[in-house]
């Protein structure tokens, strides 16, 4: 909460129109992720309870601190997590513009975003519109080097495998993060990930058809107890990223930066929630089990995605909407790049204008 605002107490009253439960049902949701404890009634009811208070009291200090500013914009990292969200929701009541600023969609680039970040950013999810974009095709675009995520220091080292000859390339998400808490409507834990797919693979009646999953390397818990759980399904913790979706039929991901680098490597691309990226002809999309199993008929009949679209997609994320650099080195082309974001003054700023 930081030092408290004195003048904050004669906005407490207004904080009971606003409805924080979503924010406290995504907060208990990275709670539970980590910890079972928090799974127990009496632990969520109390907890419930002190958050509503807390978030009130957060939310009047931050609207008496903006309303007393009277800042032209807030940036803030992320605006999904708290205490931030509750700082973004004070911002939104007063009509203060917010950037979210965030790493970028492309690897060495960031996100600086009027709107939000992930399935919440500004970039378009029409197909024609990429199409249309840049008709005389003068921005070049080429592929990035990925960039390997480090191993968590708690993390077992794991050798690599022999991959089966044919196979879905299925990674694993941190399964306390807001990708899955705000972001994913019908799969909230690994566990009914894996089993979603697994059961969606076997449906195929395919036995050549393998399913390779990774756990991810950020996250510092292991899932030994799907390690043997079904035939059809390997772990593959020790092999690289890059080599699992080369090698890979397709690449099934909740909404992860895997689906985008997949993409990258012009692999066919399944998502289950919701991602930036969901966009027809881009990627299948699933929102349910019934559509998985549809999805992976199409693969199997010979789905193909658009690759104009693709490349006018990753062309546009490139020369619009990602900024150059990122915030950890700060070179002097992304703190231009980020003035000009915050002064309306780039390309992304004019396109959005034309939208509007």
């Amino acid at each position: 909460m930081g030092v408290p605002r004195f003048g904050a107490l004669k906005y407490i009253k207004n904080t009971t129109k606003y409805d924080f439960s979503k924010i406290i049902a995504e907060q208990l949701l990275r709670k539970q992720a980590r910890n079972g404890l928090w799974h127990n009634p009496l632990i969520i009811k109390s907890y419930s309870a002190l958050m509503y208070l807390v978030e009130r009291c957060r939310f009047a200090k931050y609207y008496d601190l903006l309303k007393s500013e009277s800042p032209q914009a807030l940036v803030i990292w992320n605006g999904n997590k708290l205490p931030n969200v509750t700082v973004c929701m004070a911002a939104k009541a007063l009509g203060v513009t917010t950037y979210f600023y965030e790493n970028g969609l492309l690897p060495g680039t960031t996100s600086l975003d009027p709107k939000g970040i992930n399935y919440a950013a500004s970039v378009p999810r029409d197909s024609q519109f990429y199409l249309n974009f840049d008709p005389q095709g003068k921005l070049p675009f080429s592929a990035p080097d990925l960039i390997p995520r480090a191993n968590h220091k708690k993390r077992c080292k794991f050798d690599a495998i022999e991959l089966p000859k044919k196979y879905l390339f299925v990674p694993f998400q941190v399964p306390h993060d807001t990708q899955i808490a705000c972001y994913s409507p019908w799969l909230k834990s690994m566990e009914e990930y894996y089993d979603a797919v697994v059961s969606a693979v076997k449906q195929l009646n395919d036995p050549e058809l393998k399913v390779v999953f990774k756990e991810h390397p950020s996250w510092h818990k292991h899932y030994e107890h799907l390690y043997d759980r079904n035939d059809v399904a390997v772990f593959a913790n020790g092999n690289c990223t890059r080599e699992l979706i080369n090698g890979a039929e397709a690449v099934i991901t909740i909404n992860s930066t895997v689906g985008l680098e997949s993409l990258l490597l012009d692999k066919k691309v399944i998502t289950l929630g919701l991602a930036c990226y969901n966009i027809d002809e881009l990627v299948l999309h699933a929102s349910d089990q019934a559509t998985l199993i549809k999805c992976l008929e199409k693969l199997q009949n010979g789905w193909q995605s658009n690759s104009i679209l693709r490349d006018k997609f990753f062309t546009y994320l490139k020369h619009v909407y990602c900024l150059p650099g990122v915030w950890k080195e700060c070179t002097t082309e992304h703190v231009e790049a980020v003035e000009k974001r915050l002064t309306q003054q780039d390309t992304f700023a004019q396109l959005s204008q034309k939208e509007s």
